[in-house]
């Protein structure tokens, strides 16, 4: 039977056709048996018909409990922010603990320098996320990211790796301890940014990744990517935090909807409005990428006309939305 009969054939058999088209489609293929007749005259009945009112809800309450929505089938479940930041400090020590002395000296960022440089100034910042994260410690605001650890780089600058390393990671797990400390509904202030603890934590995690990110491009090593259950939780936080990035750069739409369709094992579909406390509309646009990629463009390790997306709908309002998402990176 060609695909032409193909068609008519399944037309017939759910009375789809006209009264001259059925007598020329029995004409041309015969008629159908009678258990035939009755199995597609059910099937005519059951598509003439209205579903139950109920139906679709029923549908969605059996789908939801199966699976949250906007999460993939076996995708990761987002780990607690203080994990996520205390795993990450172990993988770049894992890092540094590879690195040879003169790999130490080689330049890892522009605008901090080399490799120990680096190093040296994270562990400033470990130091100051220790003052944050004190309530009774009246840090002074230190808007320049990289000027507010210049002592302490200058301070460290010729130490041994080794001491270098010991003293960034002794400093670095103090942190989730501190955070724990105290109303853990407190905020925290650093820099010019106040957020809740786990979106202090997060943000930290961001950094030490995009650091590790910066020594791995430095040293010729692979690119690190952390698990899918920590990209889970970056990948997550970052699209609650769509609308304050737009606020901070003063991008915000009103009115205005984006959802991101997020691929690979820590992917999951966010719909989000373009300016803080406004409601979710239809999306005016669609963005479809990598979860990890796009979390690169947060942590400003990847620009985004690098980023391999697909869009759909307002490609100018995708443009705005994508330069937003690192307004809270600090290098």
């Amino acid at each position: 039977m060609t695909s032409f009969d193909d068609e008519l054939a399944a037309l017939l058999a759910l009375d789809a056709l006209g009264p001259d088209e059925q007598a020329d489609a029995e004409l041309r293929l015969g008629t159908f048996h009678t258990p035939l007749s009755e199995a597609s005259a059910a099937l005519a009945e059951i598509a003439a018909t209205a579903p139950p009112t109920d139906l679709r809800a029923a549908v969605l309450d059996q789908a939801l409990a199966r699976r949250p929505a906007g999460r993939p089938v076996d995708g990761a479940v987002p780990c607690p922010a203080p994990e996520a930041f205390d795993r990450t400090v172990a993988d770049l020590y894992g890092l540094l603990a590879s690195l040879t002395d003169a790999e130490w000296d080689l330049p890892a960022h522009p605008g901090h320098g080399r490799v120990r440089d680096l190093i040296a100034h994270l562990t400033g910042v470990e130091r100051l996320s220790l003052r944050w994260l004190d309530p009774t410690d009246d840090v002074p605001v230190m808007v320049d990211h990289i000027a507010s650890t210049r002592a302490v780089v200058d301070e460290l600058a010729e130490s041994a790796p080794q001491d270098l390393t010991a003293l960034w990671h002794a400093a670095a797990r103090e942190v989730v301890p501190a955070a724990a400390r105290g109303d853990a509904e407190r905020r925290v202030t650093f820099h010019d940014l106040t957020t809740s603890i786990d979106g202090f934590l997060i943000t930290r995690t961001f950094e030490l990744w995009a650091h590790s990110m910066d020594i791995a491009a430095a040293t010729g090593r692979p690119m690190p990517e952390l698990d899918p259950v920590r990209m889970a939780t970056l990948s997550g936080r970052l699209m609650a935090a769509v609308p304050l990035a737009l606020a901070y750069r003063g991008s915000t739409v009103p009115g205005r909807t984006a959802r991101f369709v997020l691929t690979g094992p820590s992917g999951g579909c966010y719909t989000v409005p373009l300016n803080p406390g406004s409601e979710v509309g239809e999306p005016d646009v669609t963005l479809v990428a990598d979860a990890i990629d796009l979390c690169r463009v947060a942590a400003h390790r990847l620009r985004p006309r690098d980023l391999h997306a697909t869009v759909e709908g307002d490609a100018e309002l995708a443009g705005l939305v994508l330069a937003g998402l690192s307004a809270f990176a600090r290098d």
